[in-house]
């Protein structure tokens, strides 16, 4: 059912969004865009503060990265 599929592909970007608010909050979250590739999936998060989305040598953005893979299943994002 092509309707489900669009239902639940909404739901989970909403749930993201949420989690990435709640995540980013003190970066100055301002959304994000999901695009599925061949090589993975991308999410592009925009923030007032990105320094603070990277961390200190790219820690936060890798846990984010981990949490996302495990907890939304996402593909390589």
């Amino acid at each position: 059912m092509i309707e489900k599929d669009f239902v639940t592909e909404g739901l989970k970007r909403t749930r993201i969004d949420e989690f990435l608010e709640s995540e980013l909050e003190r970066a100055g979250y301002g959304g994000m865009e999901i695009q599925v590739t061949p090589l993975g999936t991308m999410v592009v998060v925009y923030a007032e503060r990105p320094g603070m989305v990277i961390g200190r040598g790219g820690k936060t953005v890798r846990a984010i990265t981990q949490q996302l893979k495990n907890d939304y299943d996402l593909e390589n994002p």
